[in-house]
């Protein structure tokens, strides 16, 4: 009997040993085994490179930015304003200014009140004849009110004396025998009419 308990005592041992290596799991970690330390851990997770942050634009670059938007457009240029026939007259008598009157003269550099108003409609592509009285018939009627440069202003009531209009109240005209074209103002004569050619 002693045997063969023996024997059965042997055969469990043998047979727990078998079903130990046949598992393979490894032996439990007993609390005597030391835990990962806190350090380690946090040594881990701390030791990637973070990630760079995107960098802020630069101060300059912002006021550019900002300049760019609040600045005014620059100003259109103004299309030339297109001259008026009466315009050009007015030009043309200007640079007659200072030449010699002379009864019945129109120009090159000799002018009477009638011949210098008709060379300078002329330059303007209108014909007027070389009368004061003659060129207060043609056009258009103007109130002295609605004069523009370049209009024809008669004075004296038997229409016998005729200039160009200025502008600011004035004309250019060659006066009388002895004098020179000139510029003068309107209220130094008396005013009959005033004609626009074209």
């Amino acid at each position: 009997m002693k045997v063969q308990s023996s024997r059965i005592a042997t055969g469990l041992v043998a047979l727990a040993m078998s079903v130990g290596l046949l598992a393979g799991t490894a032996p439990a970690a007993s609390a005597d085994d030391p835990a990962p330390s806190a350090t380690a851990t946090t040594s881990a997770t701390t030791s990637a490179p973070a990630p760079a942050a995107a960098s802020a634009p630069t101060s300059s670059a912002t006021a550019s930015t900002a300049k760019a938007s609040t600045a005014k457009k620059a100003p259109a240029k103004k299309k030339a304003k297109k001259k008026t026939r009466g315009d050009k007259a007015l030009a043309y008598a200007k640079k007659q200014l200072g030449d010699k009157y002379k009864y019945g003269a129109a120009g090159p550099n000799r002018w009477d009140c009638s011949g210098l108003t008709m060379k300078a409609w002329g330059s303007a592509g209108k014909k007027l004849p070389h009368s004061a009285k003659g060129q207060s018939k043609k056009g258009k009627k103007i109130k002295k009110s609605q004069l523009r440069k370049g209009d024809l202003v008669f004075f004296y009531s038997g229409t016998s004396h005729v200039g160009i209009y200025a502008g600011g109240g004035k004309v250019i005209h060659a006066p009388r025998p002895g004098s020179k074209v000139s510029y003068i103002k309107m209220k130094y004569m008396p005013f009959k009419s005033a004609r626009r050619p074209g």
